[in-house]
């Protein structure tokens, strides 16, 4: 009995130790999250980063709402914004990700409020 238990237990080891290995080469992009606060336009119905560059809004009258509120009244996303990277979170490994979801704090663009933090 006690040879099958340790061959469980080198078997376990080995796999968590092989899908740590693994997860460090896969990655996933982090995903704007829906309570990000984003500056919109009534003009041209798009939304910004509220970092944005002063071209976007210029002669424009602009708002802040969450990015849910923009999608749901149909804002679409700046293409400026978009091309900078300003909707695109940062590029994690797997195993940060899966920490993310365990509700430990991992370095991202938002806070869990969908302040920017950048």
């Amino acid at each position: 009995m006690k040879k099958s238990y340790k061959a469980i237990t080198v078997i376990g080891i080995s796999l968590i130790v092989i899908g740590f290995f693994i997860s460090i080469y896969v990655t996933v992009d982090e995903a704007m999250p829906g309570n990000a606060i984003v500056v919109t336009t009534k003009e041209d119905k798009r939304y910004h980063s509220i970092h944005f560059d002063h071209i976007c809004v210029a002669g424009k009258s602009a708002q802040t709402m969450t990015l849910n509120e923009a999608l749901a009244k149909g804002y679409k996303p700046h293409k400026h914004c978009q091309d900078l990277g300003y909707f695109k979170g940062n590029r994690r490994f797997l195993f940060h990700h899966l920490l993310s979801k365990l509700g430990i704090t991992i370095n991202s663009r938002w806070d869990k409020d969908g302040n920017w933090l950048w």
